[in-house]
């Protein structure tokens, strides 16, 4: 995996040194291409304290952009309305221009990340030129609008970019809907009921869903804030706001039911509950979105199920029990015991009609092993 970032003359390039040392730290290969003008905000001692810096005289664009050159993945960050205009209209005349072009020319994939004045980012002729780079197959970064400024997207998200460029086409045109997080039932304005799910997982995999090409919904309780082209989050609250939610985008090839619903719903008090020696709550069992979901949705189903305390030969037989009692594909099943809830790393069964598989790791690393699961033996 390897990253050809180039960095140009925006103010943004102070960021290019972030930029650079999260894609090493996420395993790619990095070289740093940048302009004399882009030296004078970012140092060329920073840049190659982090990476392997090229130096303009021994820069090549055919070795570098080229058919068998050396990079997968081009990465424009920051990038300014000169360099997206010159790139647009085919103008070869700087270092980052000319490796673009090679690059498009070359079946390589460029991602551009815009970072300037907002101004210059509204001008009709800037963004003709970015709809230009769009329909040459180039990903176009948006960035975020702040205090007047068009401001360099965050590293999290040109990251997930760059990751997305080196994954295959595997279900590109299809839509997969990921539920995520705990759900908070309320039983006043101030206090509720929930329980401590992080829905970390649950992001994973809409991530992990999204890099293989897919439309992704993410529907939370715990929004990730990801502006990402193809990615949309709902928030939710309440199981019954997740279960509406739900239905609402079932014109879906795949539905991934990691969130932890409330199993109970309670009455909610208009105002605060005054504290007393003894209190009583009367709770009502929560519909089950599987369920709700399977009455009019006849696509593919990733279900999960948490246990406490069974042990692996006892959670393999609830697994089996849940994919046929649910008539869902697939189901995903952890001992929250073992590992806890909301933690950074898991381990956890996954079992289809096909194939028994236990995974552990991180929740990233987990993540991808189901979607592997999912892919080898449905999509």
């Amino acid at each position: 995996m390897r990253v050809l970032l180039c960095v140009t003359a925006s103010l943004a390039a102070v960021e290019s040194v972030k930029i650079a040392r999260e894609l090493k730290r996420r395993g790619f290969d990095v070289k740093i291409v940048a302009g004399e003008k882009a030296l004078e905000i970012v140092g060329k001692r920073a840049l190659s304290f982090v990476a392997d810096y090229v130096e303009p005289e021994e820069l090549n664009h055919v070795e570098l952009a080229g058919i068998e050159g050396w990079s997968d993945v081009i990465l424009i960050a920051p990038a300014t309305a000169n360099t997206i205009s010159k790139i647009a209209n085919g103008i070869s005349d700087s270092e980052v221009s000319l490796i673009a072009l090679t690059a498009l020319g070359s079946g390589k994939k460029v991602i551009v990340a815009p970072a300037m004045h907002l101004g210059m980012f509204k001008n009709p002729i800037l963004q003709k030129n970015l709809k230009l780079l769009r329909e040459c197959g180039v990903d176009v970064v948006e960035p975020r609008i702040e205090e007047n400024k068009a401001k360099l997207a965050g590293v999290e998200e040109l990251c997930l970019y760059a990751e997305r460029a080196i994954y295959p086409n595997q279900l590109s045109g299809k839509k997969v809907v990921v539920t995520s997080g705990p759900t908070y039932e309320y039983l006043d304005p101030i206090r509720f009921i929930s329980n401590r799910s992080s829905g970390k997982m649950g992001l994973e995999l809409a991530l992990e869903f999204w890099r293989r090409k897919a439309e992704v919904v993410h529907i939370t309780s715990k929004p990730s804030g990801l502006r990402l082209d193809g990615f949309r989050e709902v928030k939710v609250v309440s199981v019954t706001d997740m279960l509406w939610a739900c239905l609402k985008e079932l014109d879906c090839d795949l539905f991934v039911s990691a969130a932890a619903p409330s199993d109970f719903t309670v009455e909610r008090a208009n105002s605060k509950i005054k504290t007393c020696e003894e209190l009583t709550l009367k709770l009502r069992v929560a519909p089950k979105i599987i369920h709700e979901v399977r009455k009019v949705y006849d696509g593919h189903v990733i279900g999960f199920k948490a246990e406490t305390g069974v042990g692996d030969r006892a959670l393999e037989e609830i697994a089996v029990e849940k994919m046929l009692s649910d008539d869902i594909e697939m189901v995903v099943a952890n001992d929250v015991a073992e590992k806890g809830m909301g933690t950074e790393d898991t381990r956890i069964l996954v079992v289809t009609r096909k194939s028994k598989n236990w995974f552990e790791g991180n929740k990233r690393e987990v993540a991808k092993k189901i979607a592997e699961v999912y892919v080898t033996e449905f999509a």
